[in-house]
Formats: C-alpha cells, structure tokens, sequence
C-alpha cells in the first residue's frame, strides 16, 4: 500500500514544482516552453515562451493530452520518463507556421552595453578582410530585399558585420534568407570564402530587432530549407 502512496506523492510534488511553465507539445513531438497556456486568437493558437518571444501554431498541430502530461511532470525528465524532442535541440518542420507579432525591443543601439571582442566584431586591418567588392553584393542583395538602411565593414578574411534597419517581420526574415544565400555562394566571388556574417537589426526608432551570428552551417541550414527563417529566429536570435 506504500508504493502507490509514493507515487502519488511523486506526480504532486513535480507538478507543484514546475507549475510555473506550462509545455506545449506538437504533434511531431516538438515541444515548447511557454509562461502559460495558449490562448486562441483569430483562429491561431498564441503562446508567450519563457524568453519572452511571442509565437503563433495552428492549433490542429497541438497535442492537447501530450501537452497536459508533459506539463503535470515538467517537461518529461521526471522518475524515468522519457524526454521529449525539445524545441531548442532541433529545426521543426512547424518552423513554417511561427509568426512572431511583435520584435523585442530594448535599449537604443546608440548605447549598448560593454562587450567582450569576440562578442562585438571589429573592424580588420586594411588588406586583411574581405574585400569592398564582397560588401557591395551584401549591400545590393539587402535593397533587394527592402533594407536601404545599412553599414557593413569586413571583421576578418572569411567575415563581415552589418548594421540594418528593418521595420518587418517580412525585411527580417528575408536578410537572414539573402546572408546564407550569399555566404553558401561566397557572394559569386572566385577565391573568396564566407565563414559567419554578424548582423545587429534595429528599427528606425531605434529598438533592437534581433541580432544573429550566422555561421557557415546555419547558412547552409538556411539555403537547404532544412531550417526556416521563421524558426531560426526562434532559435538563434540574440538580444
């Protein structure tokens, strides 16, 4: 009569102690960790994750009673349960199906707090980066994709730093889908190779709208759409 009694005890003490996260799990196992239950608005399922971004899935993607479970034992590591496919470990294929509504923002870039050098790209010496002919078909490619805004400089021989403004969900995702294009492709350039591209968004009021250290496999990741732009974000970004 003790062991079911110890287990019951078991299942109330995780589902007190991770009360505070509620998961929501999709039906190809992908899991989320979300401040709170999604609410449903205009037909979509809204959830606000612990780091703050805000996402939306169709709710037929959403397993309800695996959400439920996962929830009651915390993410599924308790007294030998299985742990879930998480979320930050690999690309969904529901990545095509996040809508993020509103782009964090945070203190003016004008004004940014101290960094380690490895954290905040400098300029290289003359004759020792890429060249200002890879800058231009970084330059053009961001037009293209409605980035008129921009500042780009070589930080080394395989990496360049770029400083935009983009107002849209759209202008992001689209400047991160034009990087890896170019990187995968050494921007057409014979002799060149493009191993990370370190983009600072802002708005034009002066907010910050995602900041990402794109390497050579998350370009490559990118352009073979094994990853979306939308989920990389997710992902990826850095504020």
């Amino acid at each position: 009569m003790k062991k079911p009694l110890v287990a019951a005890l078991a299942v109330l003490i995780a589902t007190q102690t991770f009360a505070a996260s509620y998961w929501v799990v999709t039906k190809d196992g992908t899991r989320f960790e979300a401040k709170a239950k999604w609410t449903m608005v205009n037909g979509k399922a809204t959830i606000t994750l612990v780091n703050g971004n805000v996402m939306t899935l169709d709710p037929n993607t959403i397993d309800v009673a695996k959400s439920e479970e996962v929830t009651r034992l915390g993410g599924g590591s308790l007294f030998g349960v299985e742990q879930l496919p998480s979320s930050t470990s690999k690309a969904s294929a529901l990545g095509s199906q996040i809508r993020l509504h509103k782009l964090p923002s945070s203190q003016p870039a004008a004004a940014p707090a101290p960094a380690a050098p490895s954290d905040m790209p400098q300029p290289s010496a003359p004759g020792t980066g890429l060249g200002d002919d890879v800058v231009r078909k970084f330059e053009r490619a961001f037009e293209n994709v409605g980035i008129f805004e921009h500042k780009l400089m070589a930080t080394g021989t395989a990496s360049l730093r770029a400083d935009l403004t983009a107002d849209t969900e759209d202008k992001v995702f689209n400047t991160l889908t034009a990087s890896a294009f170019l990187m995968m492709h050494n921007a057409g350039i014979p002799g060149v190779q493009i191993d990370s591209v370190d983009l600072f968004l802002k708005t034009t009021t002066g907010g910050a709208a995602g900041r990402f250290h794109i390497t050579r496999d998350d370009a490559q990741a990118l352009e073979s759409k094994t990853m979306t732009p939308q989920a990389y974000f997710v992902l990826k970004v850095l504020f």
